[in-house]
């Protein structure tokens, strides 16, 4: 290779400088990357001086117009996690969704194992197609989370010019499907609704009386449980939903201050809704109201015994005891009963708009339909004489 021994600048002294240094025995270039730091790039063996000078000025010209990578020691998990952490700074998110994120990011990190916490500039998609395996043993709710993390880790090493392009857009890069068969929440039937409002009414217990607010009102379940003394207006009968019961981030049982849908980003609560109450409402609803209401936050279900909340777990579980005791029917939870409410309102001719008003969901949305509207057997035998009587 050709070196300079004679009259040649031994030291840089800035961006864009070109030395020969007699420590090295090559030249040496100076420049200062996007992140501002000072980056020396030293001469190969072998290389000609107009090669290394025009490698050089290929480095500047990629930093002058935006396409220049500097070696990074980022990962898939690194950047995941510093998202999910400035959400939750922002507070763009509340802590039950930080924390479900975080559990999100514990999957990914089990699936992906073999490349999340090498440097992202190393991850191929031979990796991707390799983890999707792992992937499949989840349900398909749950692998829309760990895709979508992904992505979005992908998409920020993209933006931020650690990586040269994002490797998820790659036209032969697929989402996995499950290998678990999706599980459909089905409405009761009206004969299995009829057979649990029964066995509810047949005893006097705070338990019954929420699951029969929830049958009766199509309310989540954590809605029921964050009724309070302000929530109800007698004289207008009237009832008032605005939160729920939910966690923080680490788990504990809280009382929100909005329902599941608030979005912060906007700051539209599509939960939050005032509905008129029906007889069998009212009369539970008067019944808590009659009693001695003496908690901290004047709800009206909770357990005085802990002096705590009543939580969703311990109605569903409450709830399965039932089904296992009654054979109510095959499999059972609180968001059954929501869906078995919305059914009814929807076999009954109720316009969609009010159902979405009802239970809180967005108006023109498809989600009322699509999600928590079947049709139950009863119905459709009903539906299909009404055509025979014509006949």
């Amino acid at each position: 290779m050709e070196r300079r021994n004679t009259k040649t600048k031994e030291r840089g002294n800035g961006e864009g400088t070109i030395y020969f240094s007699k420590a090295l025995n090559c030249y040496v270039a100076q420049y200062v990357d996007t992140s501002g730091k000072r980056k020396t790039l030293k001469q190969k063996k072998n290389e000609k001086n107009t090669d290394f000078k025009k490698r050089f000025n290929n480095i500047i010209n990629s930093i002058n117009n935006g396409t220049y990578i500097s070696s990074s020691t980022e990962t898939v998990v690194s950047i995941a996690t510093n998202y999910i952490e400035q959400k939750h700074i922002d507070g763009l998110i509340v802590d039950r969704t930080y924390k479900r994120n975080k559990d999100t990011l514990s999957e990914l990190e089990k699936t992906c194992s073999s490349f999340c916490n090498i440097p992202i500039q190393k991850v191929t998609v031979a990796h991707i197609e390799k983890s999707k395996e792992n992937m499949r043993k989840y349900s398909n709710s749950t692998i829309e989370k760990i895709w979508g993390l992904l992505y979005k880790s992908f998409k920020i090493a993209y933006s931020r010019r650690i990586v040269m392009y994002n490797i998820m857009e790659d036209e032969t890069l697929a989402k996995p499907l499950s290998l678990k068969a999706d599980k459909k929440i089905e409405a009761l039937s009206i004969d299995e609704e009829k057979s649990l409002e029964k066995i509810l009414l047949s005893s006097n217990n705070i338990y019954n009386d929420i699951l029969l607010l929830q049958l009766y009102t199509g309310m989540r379940i954590g809605e029921v449980l964050a009724l309070s003394k302000d929530c109800i207006n007698l004289n207008d009968n009237t009832l008032h939903v605005y939160r729920t019961i939910t966690r923080d981030k680490n788990d504990k049982v809280i009382l929100g201050k909005h329902t599941k849908t608030y979005n912060k980003k906007t700051g539209i609560d599509a939960g939050k809704r005032i509905f008129p109450m029906p007889l069998k409402v009212n009369k539970i609803i008067k019944k808590y109201l009659k009693s001695k209401i003496d908690n901290i936050h004047n709800l009206l279900f909770w357990d005085y015994k802990r002096n705590t909340f009543i939580t969703d777990g311990e109605i569903n579980s409450y709830l399965k005891r039932l089904n296992a005791k009654y054979k109510i029917t095959e499999s059972i939870h609180t968001h059954v009963l929501r869906h078995t409410y919305i059914t009814r309102c929807q076999e009954n001719g109720i316009p969609l708009v009010v159902i979405q008003a009802l239970v809180g969901h967005v108006e023109g949305s498809t989600i009322t339909n699509d999600i928590y509207t079947s049709v139950s057997v009863d119905f459709m035998k009903q539906e299909l004489d009404k055509i025979s009587q014509i006949k």
